[in-house]
């Protein structure tokens, strides 16, 4: 099973962005992090996504943005996702 492409966008100090990055790894999926507190370039990109506010953690799910995903989102999109690229092939 192949796994998607996630990113997740947060910040070392905001209890939402480690509550996603505990799930991801409860669930080990890979994922790139980057922290908006080290990278602050990344703040109006992730403003654009959300209408003009900056709201984390925002996460990349292959070509899909979550923003502040409750557990149960991410995990349903997570085997959304998993499921189309199953389904086109991938093993």
């Amino acid at each position: 099973m192949r796994q998607p492409n996630v990113t997740v966008y947060g910040s070392a100090a905001c209890p939402d962005t480690q509550r996603a990055r505990d799930f991801l790894d409860a669930q080990s999926v890979a994922y790139e992090y980057k922290d908006v507190d080290e990278s602050p370039e990344l703040n109006p990109y992730l403003a654009d996504l959300n209408h003009g506010t900056r709201v984390i953690p925002t996460i990349r799910l292959n070509n899909m943005i979550l923003i502040n995903p409750s557990e149960q989102e991410l995990s349903r999109e997570l085997k959304s996702v998993t499921s189309l690229i199953d389904n086109q092939g991938g093993s």
